[in-house]
């Protein structure tokens, strides 16, 4: 067993003077998203290429956990999707078969609540059920050391509490652990230490009883990223309108014929069902939308909330077996589902995982207008100066010309946060879009969704685990 040491290391996003943890240690790093806490975890993977140092001394037998990990799986999984070559979904490659020798781990398996899943197919898995087996994958290697980047995003309370447990026994069985969170309420009780990166620099660090007095007051200090006021976003539909014409984009009045009147009905589900690789995730779920019903939908990770909104979408293939009217128009009935979406604004870990086109920041953008995963029409001049906008709302203008990938995981989300609002949608669908945010961009998200209910602008339906996110604009509320 061996520590770790970091010793006066600098990079363009963080300086760090002094690191050293020690063995039997368990420390959780905290950090805004543009705190530097990202460059901290890539060094940590070995994944940074910019960074000189004096030293960095990491552990031998380290596994690491991270977003950019689990998009590398997802990808590995989807170039073995033969979905289309069955006659139902591919379920995607057994959760079980991940795991080096699960059998043996049957009671770990158990404390991360994951038995019932290891004969899912990875496709089958929730996002934080895909994460928690993850961390499975890197334990039942037999490392001494695990570096999580940001562990309890995308899970729900009851699998929070899961994960604390299963953390702790590790720590209790003598693995070291590191953990990035960017909210405080995330800090674990388990950590022995904890340490504050701020302004790119690693400012506090130190036991979790010396540092938890001091921390909260500093977090506090400094303005989110995310910042748009309704004025700024009611100028811009109306710069999109003029763009795109009132009939969508590309549209005229000669296409108006052709098309439904407006109706305050958004969604009509009557006795819904859906579910995946042969299992049922819900039945006779009944669900009203009507324009101003800003829903907020709750429940565990696996229970079908995402499928739910891929239903919706038009993303799941029961879409077409079910009694469902979008927008007032019966699905199956001959529709185009890009005549459906035109009018929606999407957030979601499944378009989030989808979106790895080539692409810079301002393109993925503006392709919210044109409802495509990258861009390949032309935008005009007009358009351009929108999404600009945005990049600048969203605390991103240095990147317009960055690839979207290239990106911080949390950067990626305020930039798809852009690209769903951007149009003003008469339907926004989020799931769970704060997801990798610090507290004050998840504030101020948050506060700006809150401007668009009460100006009804868009009609919000949104799924989230967080108790601090369910705000009085919601009028309904589903529980899964």
């Amino acid at each position: 067993m061996r520590g770790m040491k970091i010793i006066n290391a600098k990079s363009r996003a963080l300086i760090i003077d002094r690191f050293i943890a020690n063995p039997k240690e368990a420390w959780c790093l905290l950090g805004t998203n543009q705190s530097g806490i990202d460059t901290f975890f890539k060094i940590l993977a070995g994944e940074d290429q910019d960074t000189i140092a004096d030293l960095i001394d990491l552990p031998r037998h380290l596994g690491i956990v991270s977003f950019s990990h689990q998009q590398a799986l997802f990808e590995e999984e989807l170039k073995k999707d033969d979905t289309d070559f069955l006659d139902k979904m591919d379920p995607g490659t057994p959760a079980g078969s991940f795991l080096e020798n699960p059998e043996k781990h049957a009671d770990l398996i158990k404390a991360f609540d994951m038995t019932d899943s290891m004969a899912k197919g990875y496709r089958q898995l929730s996002t934080g059920q895909s994460r928690k087996l993850m961390l499975l994958a890197q334990i039942t290697k037999g490392v001494s050391c695990l570096a999580i980047q940001t562990p309890y995003e995308g899970l729900d309370p009851r699998s929070c509490a899961e994960l604390d447990k299963a953390l702790a026994l590790l720590h209790n069985q003598g693995i070291d652990l590191f953990i990035t969170v960017h909210n405080s309420s995330d800090i674990p009780d388990w950590c022995t230490h904890v340490g504050l990166i701020a302004d790119g620099r690693l400012d506090l660090m130190g036991s979790r009883a010396d540092i938890m007095a001091i921390m909260e007051k500093k977090l506090v200090q400094g303005d989110p990223d995310f910042q748009v006021t309704m004025e700024a976003l009611i100028q811009d539909h109306a710069i999109t309108k003029a763009a795109h014409g009132t009939y969508g984009i590309g549209g005229s009045k000669a296409d108006a014929k052709d098309k439904p009147l407006l109706t305050s009905e958004l969604v009509r589900l009557k006795n819904g069902f859906a579910g995946y690789g042969g299992k049922t995730l819900f039945t006779d779920l009944n669900l009203n939308i009507h324009t101003g019903d800003h829903t907020l939908v709750t429940g565990p990770n696996g229970c079908g909330k995402s499928t739910l909104l891929q239903l919706i979408t038009g993303d799941h293939p029961a879409c077409y077996q079910n009694d469902l009217r979008i927008f007032g128009i019966q699905r199956g009935s001959g529709e185009s589902i890009w005549d459906i979406k035109r009018d929606m604004g999407i957030v979601s870990p499944d378009l989030h995982r989808n979106y790895f086109v080539p692409g810079n920041a301002l393109h993925c953008i503006i392709s919210g207008l044109f409802d495509s995963i990258g861009l390949y029409q032309k935008y005009t001049r007009r358009n351009e100066e929108v999404a600009k906008k945005w990049l600048e709302r969203s605390g991103l203008g240095r990147e317009a010309q960055t690839p979207f990938r290239k990106l911080s995981y949390a950067n990626q989300r305020l930039i798809l946060i852009a690209r769903a609002l951007i149009k003003v949608p008469r339907l926004m669908i989020l799931d769970e879009p704060t997801q990798g945010l610090d507290e004050l961009n998840r504030k101020a998200v948050l506060d700006f969704l809150e401007q668009v209910a009460r100006e009804n602008l868009s009609t919000i339906l949104y799924v989230s685990h967080r108790r601090d996110e369910h705000r009085d604009f919601f009028t309904s509320r589903i529980r899964f």
